[in-house]
């Protein structure tokens, strides 16, 4: 594409996929003016419309499309030499993005990392917290700490271990036959950690929706309601107590990786680590420390 380059087509992708200047802008960390007169200048150097503007957002036109699928084709070149080039580095130093739910990092990891940078001090971590799925492929992510074991082919998979999750409410909370119930942002209202919420409560009431186990947990500490925690966050904390006796829920850690990166020795490092300090908790994310 003539008169084009990647950067270039950088602005292309974005707009494609988020269908929307503000979605594009955020996704670049731009401001939405900056990306509309992009997106301008690029049209006139190729001279062609590459998106309809409508009120349901931006839509590719034929141009447009072929646009989006030859730059989607560069950008997967770029990225897996990118892959390749750092999945070669022997080195054990460099950073190394690591991706999980919120409750894992606070309630667990962060405490157990000086040991991590005791014997390598050279690597430097990146922790991402967030609802939605890294892409591995794109380098969103160097590991992504899920609860299933991946699918996908250029996915690799390591086992770390297994956790539990339990009703948790405040010790001074006195419940009722419609007791308050914290619960997961209504898009997830049928996954299985919601099921379980209403499953052992039917006649409860959401008075709260919460995207991050921290807001949970803070709202349940304040006696707002029941929710699902992880027991190796909310065992040790004398302000809470469980509802139901046992774990209601049992997942599966996975630490996950591109197949082009799995074998850089600074990311064997880190899952290693991680598989290290999981087996040794065992008992405490099972929910059976004393």
């Amino acid at each position: 594409m003539q008169g084009v380059n990647w950067d270039d087509l950088r602005y292309v992708l974005a707009v494609g996929r988020h269908g929307t200047l503000a979605g594009a802008a955020r996704s670049l960390a731009v401001d939405a003016t900056t990306v509309g007169r992009k997106l301008v200048t690029i049209e006139e150097a190729l001279k062609a419309r590459l998106f309809d503007r409508t009120a349901d957002g931006f839509v590719p036109t034929h141009a447009g499309q072929l646009a989006l699928s030859r730059a989607t084709e560069i950008e997967e070149r770029a990225l897996a030499l990118e892959r390749e080039v750092a999945g070669h580095d022997a080195r054990i130093e460099g950073p190394v993005r690591l991706t999980a739910v919120d409750s894992f990092f606070d309630g667990f990891l962060l405490p157990r990392l000086p040991a991590l940078w005791a014997k390598h001090p050279g690597l430097e971590l990146s922790l991402v917290s967030d609802v939605r799925v890294f892409d591995l492929s794109r380098r969103e992510a160097d590991v992504g700490i899920r609860y299933k074991k991946p699918t996908q082919a250029a996915l690799v998979g390591r086992k770390l271990g297994t956790q539990a999750a339990g009703l948790y409410a405040s010790r001074a909370l006195v419940l009722d036959n419609a007791p308050p119930l914290i619960s997961l942002p209504q898009v997830f209202e049928h996954a299985k950690e919601a099921r379980v919420l209403h499953e052992h409560f039917p006649t409860g009431r959401i008075v709260a929706r919460c995207n991050t186990a921290a807001h949970m947990i803070t709202l349940v500490r304040a006696g707002a309601g029941i929710a699902l925690i992880d027991c190796f966050a909310a065992d040790p904390d004398p302000l809470l107590r469980r509802v139901v006796p046992e774990p209601v829920l049992l997942d599966e850690f996975w630490a996950v990786v591109h197949v082009d990166m799995h074998r850089a020795p600074r990311v064997r490092v880190v899952m290693d680590f991680l598989a290290q300090v999981i087996a040794a908790e065992q008992s405490l994310l099972l929910g059976q420390a004393s």
